[in-house]
């Protein structure tokens, strides 16, 4: 740009010189020449166009480079800026780093020092004495019916000297199993309490420090289907490993985040066994945890059906059927059909557990009952039951033998109600409905003829084994190694 403005600046000058001659020496020479005066005029409008012209290149340039080094300035200043500030967020986010860190440090090095000088106590009372059955906290959500807190409850009860254990619980049928002499602590669930999630994740926080620090155990073990990060973080604040005990047979298309990377939320992972899946037949993703054999609260010896019927207060020269929809068929429907359908099947009584959403109606005709926990206990007074298809409703009645109809809930967020019922139907161990339309069908089917007696003696045959006393081994067994590597 600038090399080729110099050079127009030096052809215009040469073109003003030569002009000046030629027109100099046509009007003084002595002889004067037309033509060279006219080469001379020429020459000079030539160069004053020149002229003209570069001075107005140079007039419009002089701005844009004005305008151009300005804008390069400021890029340069814009660019220093981006620098420093860049630096100061860089020394910023170090300084919350150290600040985090430290602040991290010093309440896991607090809750540390509480924890130890917690086990390092003397005991309070002969149960903390040395070679006492190791202590575990008992964690559970709060699901459609008392599924997670039946499972944790059925462990204790099945684990004998291997594991004591309290019951830290969502669910808001805790008084109910405590009232059976379960340890049983309640939490509101932020639904029931009212309160936002943040609050309630605090609140859950500070409760879970709490009977951590008060019942001292040696490991945390979570019932339910997504773990809770307070959990995660406490379990990492105080030092004890987590154990997820986690029912299988999920929902296809449930969300498998959890599942995937357990490692990032828990120690170990337990799964008790289901009439549908076992571990060679569930989703590779599942298969991955210690897998033991179904779980239930089933006794280990039945109550005589004369013994349990006394205990209930029914007349045993009658035949009774139990009809207990919960759990996602609890909206009253489907048990005054499964009455109805009970009462046209002949002799046999329905029995409902008393309520308060159990309508004057159904009540009127089905004998009632107080609710106990747990119930199993009693079913040999049972004839049958209608129940809905939920882990502890089949795996109480297959580890019991009391045949079953059962109708499987579509409301139910991860459990694969209608995949169990149908793996039980498939087996002839009960009868589906696959509806509410459906429950006379199927009652009427089991008391044909022989039907409840082929139940009773399929499930004889194929009668599964209880998988509480390998959980509770599992959970010890876990706990031991986790702490023997830290």
């Amino acid at each position: 740009m600038f090399r080729r403005r110099w050079v127009a600046a030096a052809v215009t000058a040469a073109l003003v010189v030569v002009s000046a001659t030629l027109l100099t020496v046509g009007l003084v020479a002595t002889r004067p020449s037309a033509w060279l005066v006219f080469a001379g005029v020429l020459g000079a409008l030539l160069s004053v166009g020149i002229l003209v012209a570069v001075a107005g290149s140079w007039a419009s340039v002089r701005p844009e480079e004005r305008l151009r080094r300005r804008i390069e300035r400021l890029e340069a200043t814009v660019q220093d800026t981006r620098v420093k500030a860049s630096r100061h967020e860089w020394t910023q986010e170090k300084a919350l780093e150290r600040i985090e860190s430290t602040s991290r440090e010093a309440a896991t090095g607090a809750l540390h020092m509480a924890w130890a000088t917690l086990r390092e106590a003397p005991p309070v009372d002969a149960a903390q004495a040395a070679g006492a059955a190791p202590r575990v906290l008992f964690v559970t959500s709060n699901g459609g019916g008392m599924g997670h807190i039946a499972r944790c409850a059925a462990v204790l009860r099945h684990a004998g000297s291997t594991l004591d254990g309290r019951i830290l619980t969502l669910s808001t049928a805790a008084s109910t199993v405590a009232a059976a002499g379960y340890d049983v602590a309640y939490l509101p669930s932020h639904t029931t309490a009212g309160v936002s999630q943040d609050r309630w994740r605090r609140q859950f926080t500070r409760r879970l420090l709490d009977e951590v620090a008060a019942y001292r155990p040696e490991s945390v073990v979570f019932d339910g289907t997504w773990v809770y990060p307070s959990l995660t973080d406490v379990a990492d604040l105080v030092g004890l490993p987590l154990v997820w005990l986690r029912r299988g047979l999920w929902r296809e298309g449930t969300d498998l985040t959890q599942v995937k990377s357990w490692r990032d939320h828990v120690t170990s992972v337990i799964v008790p066994g289901d009439i549908a899946e076992t571990r060679e037949t569930a989703p590779e993703v599942f298969q991955d945890a210690t897998w033991v054999d179904p779980v239930s609260l089933a006794p280990a010896w039945l109550m005589p059906r004369e013994k349990a019927l006394a205990s209930l207060g029914l007349d045993p020269e009658r035949r009774y059927a139990l009809v207990q929809l919960s759990g996602g068929n609890g909206d009253g429907s489907a048990t005054a059909a499964a009455v109805e359908a009970v009462r046209g099947a002949g002799d046999i009584v329905p029995v409902v557990v008393r309520s308060p959403l159990l309508s004057s109606a159904v009540a009127h005709d089905a004998a009632t009952i107080d609710a106990r926990f747990p119930l199993v206990d009693l079913a040999g007074a049972w004839e049958f039951t209608v129940t809905g298809a939920g882990y502890n409703s089949v795996h109480e009645n297959l580890h019991t033998g009391t045949p079953g109809v059962y109708l499987p809930s579509a409301v139910t967020l991860r459990d694969d109600q209608e995949k169990r019922a149908q793996a039980v139907a498939g087996a002839g161990l009960g009868i589906t409905a696959e509806d509410v339309d459906g429950i006379a069908g199927a009652v009427a089917d089991l008391t044909a003829g022989r039907g409840i007696d082929e139940v009773r003696a399929a499930m004889r045959e194929s009668l599964s084994a209880q998988g509480a006393p390998s959980a509770a081994e599992a959970i010890v067994l876990s706990t031991r190694r986790w702490l023997a590597a830290h």
